[in-house]
């Protein structure tokens, strides 16, 4: 077997993972949602629900790249990577703007529907012009794109994931932060291996992909749990 061959095999079973956990973590998810009795929480759940999605068609998009799929297939794997990031730091500011943390309506500059379709609206605007750089044939730009969103998103989740430590220290809720953080670090690194390989060997770029990949599939495995065990009470 070539190192390509052994490469191509690591990434099978690592897309195949994802895959497989984001089902799982969806289905869950949907659960929650349909028992859950916490006031407030239903666009918690949703955008929970969301990452599953996106990470699910990430992993299926990803098989299909190691079959043979094109640029177009590569294009929509990575857009739903972003957008499984930007739903898990979604997720995290949802339950900050539902804790004892967050300001009151009266303190806030923005409202938290204007602050959603704000995030939304930054989703859709980096998700288009990353697929048209990309489908130009501009894969270094597009590369960058990527990389930058997913920093940009992953550093908005971790400042909201940090504001609830205290607050939720010992909890349900702060083991799932701290699944889902994990979660975070290890997508990000996913997103931002390709803009790695345009400052460093192509080997050390593909290794850090590679690595996170696995690690991703394994790391739902934890939240996913959670999330069953949260249905099983509920239930």
């Amino acid at each position: 077997m070539t190192s390509a061959d052994a490469l191509s095999a690591v990434a099978f079973a690592g897309y195949g993972t994802v895959v497989v956990t984001a089902l799982a973590f969806t289905y869950y998810a949907v659960r929650n949602f349909a028992f859950d009795r916490l006031e407030g929480y239903d666009d918690f759940w949703g955008y929970l629900t969301y990452l599953g999605v996106a990470f699910a068609a990430f992993g299926a998009l990803g098989l299909a790249l190691v079959a043979g799929g094109g640029t177009v297939v590569r294009a929509f794997a990575d857009v739903s990577l972003l957008v499984a990031i930007a739903f898990l730091t979604f997720a995290l500011r949802e339950v900050y703007y539902n804790s004892a943390l967050a300001p009151s309506q009266e303190e806030r500059a923005l409202s938290l529907a204007r602050v959603r379709r704000i995030e939304f609206g930054f989703v859709a605007v980096v998700a288009v012009e990353w697929l048209v750089v990309l489908l130009i044939d501009q894969p270094a730009v597009a590369a960058t794109v990527k990389g930058l969103g997913a920093l940009a998103f992953a550093a908005y989740g971790v400042a909201f994931s940090e504001r609830l430590e205290s607050l939720a220290h010992g909890t349900a809720l702060d083991t799932l932060r701290r699944h889902l953080l994990l979660v975070l670090v290890c997508a990000t690194g996913v997103a931002v291996a390709e803009a790695l390989a345009l400052v460093a060997p192509a080997a050390v770029a593909d290794g850090i992909f590679h690595v996170f990949l696995v690690l991703l599939g394994g790391l739902l495995v934890p939240p996913t749990v959670r999330l069953q065990q949260s249905v099983a009470g509920l239930s």
